[in-house]
């Protein structure tokens, strides 16, 4: 019964585009210092230096445990505290039997963690006066059969009425996104335009049109002028062809009831997506997309920050879904390609994404400049243990034994 409702913890967490269906712990780079004068500064040099969290040891263990786990082929993972990245980790290959290591270099698919950084576009975007989010939708792009108009800051924050993962299945067999988007014209509504939480992948894509608009440029060129240039994210790209042609890549591997690693093609029909599901990030450019809105200087604006961070809706059917985490997280809204949870009395902000042999998250705590990022090239349950892991490590909620009940 435990595993059962585990392994529904774990599919209501994915933010899901795609079917259904030697390693060692690094540390963060050492900086190198000239040789100290006297032995005065040091000393110094010593007492200035931020001490490692407490807790760290204990969530090095437990990322070795993840890594161990069955199924688990690459995982890269980090967590940074006060603002500092106080551990880098990666294990495993490229793909399996390879040999090539997985680095802090090596490129995943970020699958719909993309929506986060879509949010933060277009909150950047509406506090340069490019963008109105409250503006309506014009009905050549999307029309509800309800006859609702949604604005856009209601199709960005899943407020549409549409049913979860509307027409999905139309862009997993290959049909056009434009095709996919008219057709939910046709499609029955769950609730009234802005009253309830229903996750989108085509409808959220459609962000696209405002962002190409309001720029005179392609999605991609847009997020790379206002968001991977100005962040540092230096190997951060788009789509299939691009994760190709990185020197270190991560082959998928696909089947959670897999009884062999045999590595995937990352080709997608959701590049078709760009907006909800195209980015592809390594461990580095993910670090760099933290610190980005954990910076209180030189990151992205307070202004847009709190724009996309509003909890627009409150996302009752993710809280329900979290089933055993509810003794952490009671709470969870939607922002603006965002995800909002409640810790007790703390604040997360968070994303994750699932495309069909790869994972990503993101989970942040802006008041106390903390951040756990992590990617890995696998259907495994383990990698999505590890936020609770590390949530409970350091606030104390509990002992960190999510990974423990695996196989409980």
């Amino acid at each position: 019964m435990l595993t059962a409702l585990l392994t529904s913890l774990l599919l209501s967490q994915l933010d899901v585009d795609g079917t259904r269906g030697p390693w060692a712990p690094e540390t963060e780079r050492p900086v190198d210092l000239p040789a100290p004068a006297v032995e005065s500064e040091v000393i110094a040099e010593a007492l200035a230096a931020p001490s490692e969290p407490e807790w760290l040891d204990a969530f090095r263990a437990r990322l070795d445990q993840a890594a161990r786990e069955d199924k688990v082929v690459g995982l890269a993972a980090a967590v940074i505290e006060n603002g500092r990245t106080v551990l880098v980790y990666t294990h495993g290959e490229t793909a399996a039997g390879s040999g090539e290591p997985v680095t802090r270099e090596t490129v995943f698919r970020a699958a719909s963690l993309t929506k986060s950084f879509t949010g933060t576009l277009l909150a950047v975007l509406e506090h340069e006066g490019l963008v109105d989010l409250d503006a309506t939708v014009p009905s050549d792009v999307i029309t509800l059969k309800s006859g609702g108009r949604p604005t856009w800051l209601q199709l960005v924050s899943h407020q549409t009425g549409l049913p979860p993962n509307a027409y999905d299945n139309l862009i997993e067999a290959g049909r056009d996104p434009v095709h996919a988007r008219a057709r939910l014209a046709e499609v029955d509504p769950i609730c009234a335009l802005g009253e309830c939480y229903t996750y989108q992948n085509i409808a959220f894509g459609a962000s696209q049109v405002l962002i190409e608009q309001a720029t005179g440029m392609s999605y991609e060129q847009a997020v790379r002028r206002w968001l991977f240039e100005p962040y540092g994210l230096d190997t951060a790209s788009l789509g299939a062809d691009a994760l190709r042609a990185a020197d270190s890549w991560a082959r998928p591997h696909r089947g959670w009831r897999r009884a062999f690693d045999r590595p995937g093609s990352p080709d997608t029909h959701y590049d078709g997506l760009p907006a909800a599901a195209g980015i592809n990030l390594t461990l580095d450019d993910l670090i760099a997309w933290a610190r980005a809105h954990l910076a209180e200087h030189g990151g992205v604006p307070r202004e847009a920050r709190e724009r996309a961070w509003t909890p627009y809706i409150n996302s009752l059917r993710e809280t329900v879904g979290l089933r055993e985490v509810r003794a952490r997280v009671d709470e969870t809204a939607y922002g603006i390609g965002w995800r909002i949870y409640k810790w007790g009395d703390r604040t997360l902000i968070m994303h994750s994404g699932y495309l069909s042999g790869y994972g990503a998250q993101i989970v942040m705590e802006p008041a106390t400049g903390f951040a756990f990022v992590a990617l890995w090239n696998a259907d495994a349950r383990a990698p999505w243990r590890l936020w609770p892991t590390v949530m409970d490590l350091r606030t104390g909620a509990g002992p960190g034994d999510w990974l423990d009940r695996l196989k409980g």
